[in-house]
């Protein structure tokens, strides 16, 4: 499995390539298995593994693809926060302790995906039983569903932890430390936004299928979850953001207020030149929150958001477009 942790030097097109080919293949594979074949009315298992081999094919695409994405993303924050502080060839060195961290989630992940798999399997009665052929290549393909979903769960926030503990102390003071910030916030909005995108793939699940009240508060409770667990990064660096732009704006108004006092004794001749470029600096940081959020950036976010609910008009869409007559 190729993911070239942490590079900047990919393009969009190699960084799908991958990603989509396992989903062909994992489609493929589920079609000549039979779990493809199209479920007939009331056939509630095969509507379910049908609904399986579809879901679970693209979510494992979509969770690598991002994963990808999130690399060359933080990679590229990386640069830019280290090119800064001058401390660009120092790149090498974090990017080294950022693999390291990313081994030990690969080993959690593995572990974690293999024991969910495993406990599915006996909830379900799949290990005591023998079981068709389409059914054990949809339980081994559960494995690296369930592997790169914790895996970029994983990495989601300890990448965001990683940019704010270990570069952005070295980032400066004032100005340069808040820009900083909002670059590493502006990279935690991005990958939350693109993870959310993974809960439109979820109606898929539902295809033709009953949907129970449990189901529903399950889905709505998970979704909650899941949408605090991608967004608290980016709440905490913004509450981070708004306190330090306070505390640099009381700095900069103390030493506004000490030369105002010093030029009004006359003790300097370039006091108010002084004073003057504070006033600026003031200025710059007090408009820096307000341009945290682009009106472009709060549209993403409400479009993605959005999604979700339009995810499940269209499954419903498509169950009336499948009980027309033409279907039959």
């Amino acid at each position: 499995m190729k993911l070239n942790p942490y590079s900047n030097m990919q393009k969009g097109a190699s960084i799908g390539f991958f990603p989509l080919l396992a989903t062909l293949i994992l489609l493929s594979v589920h079609y000549f298995t039979g779990a493809l074949d199209w479920p007939g009315v009331g056939e509630v298992r095969a509507q379910r593994d049908f609904n399986s081999a579809i879901g679970m094919s693209l979510l494992t695409g979509y969770f690598w693809f991002a994963l990808r994405l999130m690399h060359q993303n933080v990679a590229s924050t990386l640069i830019s926060l280290l090119v800064k502080t001058n401390q660009l060839s120092q790149f090498s060195s974090h990017r080294n302790e950022l693999a390291v961290e990313f081994k030990h989630h690969i080993f959690n992940a593995i572990i974690i995906s293999i024991m969910i798999t495993i406990v599915y399997c006996m909830f379900e009665g799949l290990i005591s039983v023998k079981q068709e052929i389409h059914v054990l290549f949809l339980t081994a393909t559960a494995v690296p569903f369930w592997f790169l979903a914790i895996l970029f769960l994983f990495q989601i926030s300890s990448n965001i932890k990683y940019l704010t503990n270990k570069v952005l102390p070295h980032a400066g003071g004032n100005i340069d430390r808040l820009k900083s910030i909002m670059t590493i916030l502006k990279l935690g909005t991005t990958n939350s936004i693109f993870a959310m995108g993974a809960l439109t793939i979820f109606p898929i699940f539902w295809l033709k299928k009953d949907i129970p009240s449990i189901d529903v508060l399950v889905v709505t409770f998970f979704t909650g979850v899941v949408g605090f667990y991608l967004f608290w990064p980016v709440i905490k660096l913004k509450s981070k953001l708004e306190s330090e732009q306070e505390a640099a704006v009381l700095f900069l108004e103390e030493h506004i207020e000490d030369g105002i006092k010093r030029c009004a004794k006359q003790q300097e001749s370039n006091t108010a030149v002084s004073i003057e470029q504070l006033e600026s600096e003031k200025e710059r940081v007090l408009k820096m929150g307000a341009h945290v959020f682009a009106p472009r950036d709060k549209a993403r976010v409400a479009a993605c958001l959005a999604l979700i609910p339009i995810s499940w008009v269209l499954l419903f869409l498509l169950e009336w477009l499948i009980q027309l007559p033409r279907y039959y």
